[in-house]
């Protein structure tokens, strides 16, 4: 059920927005061990001058927000981060060092489900 959100700085062609999107999930679903059908990513792109980066604009930048059920490893979790910089340089150019992961597990019951039960009533 991984849900995850960039946020991207200006800059992106249509098709690097695309490839973003495709080899995010992908990094998520292989890192995770997660099915693909339960990802679910999006992407917010960034107005011009919406983004200070130490008291700079005008840097870019990717930022991950991966929410998902309770109960992934420590190793899981450090191999997502590491495996979603490089994913994102190579689609985008963004320096390795300028994209940022936060992870952030919920319990089982605070996560909706299709038809409207929780994880916890559907088994997860």
């Amino acid at each position: 059920m991984p849900f995850v959100t960039i946020t991207a700085t200006p800059g992106l062609s249509a098709d690097q927005k695309k490839q973003l999107l495709l080899r995010s999930s992908e990094t998520v679903v292989q890192a995770l061990s997660a099915p693909q059908h339960s990802v679910r990513v999006v992407l917010h792109e960034l107005p011009e001058g919406h983004y200070l980066n130490g008291g700079e604009f005008g840097s870019p930048t990717i930022m991950y927000e991966v929410d998902m059920i309770a109960g992934r490893t420590e190793e899981q979790k450090a191999a997502l981060i590491a495996a979603l910089g490089p994913a994102a340089h190579e689609v985008t150019g963004v320096p390795v060092a300028e994209v940022r992961a936060r992870i952030t597990d919920f319990p089982n019951t605070n996560m909706g489900m299709a038809n409207g039960i929780t994880a916890k009533q559907a088994g997860r």
